[in-house]
């Protein structure tokens, strides 16, 4: 009777292991239905650094992008364009005007030592011969100032073996006016000079008046060609 009743309670016992077992199997398995699966662990990748740029890719970036950029082009700014005045002026040669009836004014002061004479000879003591003359020779001392016998303009400077050195003034409607035996000129060729003006000094006398002594070799010309200085001075 003992191991009946001992028997019936293993059995027992076992029974209750068995349905406790299969209840927490039962439970387990309910718990996986209605519970959230638990959602995996997301493995976040960690960005892989980003390559170092060396030196020279630097410097060859930076050129690149500076040849890219193409400059500005800078629109010049006209410049005012400076229009000529318009002048009826003349030159001044061209505007001179010769008064024939008003005349020249004496160059020095002396008395005359070879008349013009263009259609008769006449004697030149130095040379020893007969010769026309274009012009008058005035007797001067040596330093003595020449003056201008009329407004004009220097036409030329020139040095002359006869003459000596030689300035020629155009004084306006074809007139021309020329000093020789001059020294220390005093103007320039295209200066303007007045009536008046002290223009030189009497040089001493070249070898062709050397007998007659220190002059002034005073010729005028109207279009070229020569004319009696005593006919003008006044």
């Amino acid at each position: 009777m003992f191991y009946k009743e001992k028997g019936f309670y293993i059995s027992l016992l076992c029974g209750v292991v068995a349905l406790v077992a299969f209840a927490a199997i039962c439970v387990n398995l309910l718990g996986r239905d209605d519970g959230d699966e638990e959602a995996p662990i997301a493995v976040q990748e960690s960005p892989s650094p980003a390559p170092t740029a060396t030196p020279e890719a630097k410097e060859a970036s930076t050129n690149k992008a500076k040849s890219e950029v193409k400059p500005e082009k800078k629109t010049a700014t006209p410049k005012p364009t400076k229009k000529a005045a318009k002048t009826n002026t003349k030159p001044v040669e061209n505007a001179l005007h010769f008064d024939q009836e008003t005349g020249l004014l004496w160059p020095v002061e002396g008395d005359v030592l070879m008349e013009y004479s263009a259609d008769r000879v006449i004697y030149f003591e130095t040379l020893a011969q007969y010769r026309t003359n274009p012009a008058l020779i005035i007797a001067a001392q040596v330093g003595d100032e020449v003056k201008a016998s009329a407004d004009g303009i220097v036409q030329d400077i020139t040095t002359s073996e006869e003459t000596g050195r030689t300035l020629t003034m155009s004084i306006g409607d074809d007139f021309t006016v020329s000093y020789g035996q001059l020294k220390e000129i005093a103007v320039q060729k295209g200066d303007a000079v007045s009536e008046g003006q002290v223009i030189g000094k009497i040089a001493d006398p070249t070898k062709y008046y050397s007998l007659e002594g220190a002059n002034l070799f005073y010729q005028v010309k109207e279009k070229e060609e020569s004319v009696n200085p005593m006919v003008l001075l006044r």
